[in-house]
């Protein structure tokens, strides 16, 4: 399926410079996310994005509602609802066997529960409902086509240098953030600071039209709207609706066989029977028949950063995967990302003395919650890929512990508000 792109070359308002503008490189969901927060407090705000045109790649992703609760704030959720789908409960399943082994309720009881949705959509329509909020803002301009590749900080505020296409400028604001993903510019220029490591692991994304999904694999899928996990030695696959039920969105990890210490070598999206396929041959014949007649597969190398690096002077934040990039096992990569948005909006107040100490506190809180929620994926990824007497330990776990229990386990998680 085409991927939608967001065309913003009619949208590159160009703005008075303004000394005390925030300065955001990168306009994916972090930077997106965080001009809506820091508009709403009253801050200007100058994106500066290298790309022509924004574009996310074609997966879905799982918000829950730590991350849907900022966004109704911002407007963005209501713009969004009418094209994600809101889950009756996320299922695992053995993926050998196909057999039940937890049903959570993520549905209106969860809602409930957390005062926010689970949704899951697709990447692409979440950008779209923050830019269209973006574009509401008149303190808010964005450039296209244009790079932050160096940044001096002094006592007045930051100097960017910017690249585009035929010249280079600079730019005076009172704060850069660099929200530009897991390769940053603005965390690459810091020599001193952890760069992403490949984990030797790959997310095979697809997505299938509902009526083309193979009769042997929905007959596996439980009655009502889920996300689905089947788990497995090595490998696991999660499925889920989009696009108000369309598409279902398939996410397959398993090791990289071939390189796992490689990141730089062409995979082939189209040929999964020679890459990921092999994972899952012992598995259900339901979920080989869905690797197999899937078609299109897109690699998503998983990379992570052994430390988290919000803050690299009192003029440079850092925020989503350019402070730390993390695995897929907890699927928290997006809300993370607008987490730090919104609590790094939350922090700054508009006497810029007070930013060291707000930023450091900021750092420090943030910090703390990313890695809980990375110790979390960790103990995900050990339940997903078990096996042997592990496994089985799992799945009598989950057989026959009440789902209120695991519910609750979740409240950390889901009812924390990053803006409190």
């Amino acid at each position: 399926m085409q991927t939608p792109v967001i065309d913003l070359k009619t949208a590159r308002n160009r703005r008075t410079p303004n000394p005390d503008q925030i300065i955001v490189a990168g306009a994916g969901i972090a930077g997106l996310t965080l001009a809506l927060a820091l508009s709403a407090r009253g801050f200007a705000v100058q994106i500066f994005e290298k790309s022509a045109v924004l574009a996310e790649a074609g997966a879905g992703l799982q918000l829950s509602p730590n991350a849907t609760r900022l966004l109704a704030r911002l407007g963005v959720l209501e713009r969004l609802m009418p094209h994600a789908v809101q889950p009756d409960a996320v299922c695992l399943q053995d993926g050998v066997s196909g057999k039940d082994l937890l049903h959570l309720p993520i549905g209106k009881a969860a809602e409930q529960r957390w005062h926010a949705p689970y949704i899951v959509c697709h990447r692409a329509d979440l950008q779209q409902a923050l830019l269209a909020e973006v574009r509401q803002r008149n303190t808010i301009a964005m450039q296209l086509e244009s790079a932050v590749t160096h940044h001096r900080s002094d006592a007045q505020g930051v100097l960017v240098r910017v690249q585009y296409n035929d010249r280079i400028e600079e730019h005076r604001g009172a704060l850069l953030v660099g929200s530009d993903g897991v390769w940053s510019n603005t965390r690459n220029a810091a020599s001193d600071l952890d760069r992403a490591r490949y984990t030797g692991s790959i997310a095979w994304r697809s997505s299938v039209p509902a009526e083309r999904l193979p009769a042997s694999f929905s007959a596996l899928l439980p009655g009502g709207t889920n996300v689905v996990a089947w788990t497995g030695s090595n490998a696991h696959l999660i499925a889920y609706p989009i696009r108000s039920g369309e598409l279902m969105n398939f996410v397959a990890v398993a090791r990289d066989r071939k390189n796992p210490g490689r990141w730089d070598i062409e995979v082939s999206p189209d040929a999964p029977s020679q890459n990921f396929a092999r994972d899952f041959y012992g598995w259900h014949p339901g979920i080989r028949d869905l690797v197999l007649s899937a078609g299109h597969w897109t690699p998503w190398r998983l990379f992570e950063m052994k430390r988290c690096s919000f803050l690299r002077d009192e003029r440079l934040v850092l925020i989503g995967d350019a402070a730390h990039a993390m695995t897929p096992y907890a699927a928290q990569g997006a809300a993370m990302a607008i987490e730090d948005a919104c609590a790094l909006a939350a922090a700054l107040g508009h006497d810029s003395e007070t930013w060291p100490a707000a930023l450091a506190a900021y750092a420090k809180n943030r910090t703390k919650r990313i890695e809980s929620v990375v110790r979390r994926g960790a103990l995900n990824q050990l339940a997903y890929h078990a096996k042997g007497p592990v496994a089985l330990a799992r799945n009598l776990l989950l057989r026959n512990r009440p789902p209120e229990k695991f519910v609750a386990g979740f409240d950390w998680l889901y009812g924390f508000d990053a803006e409190s």
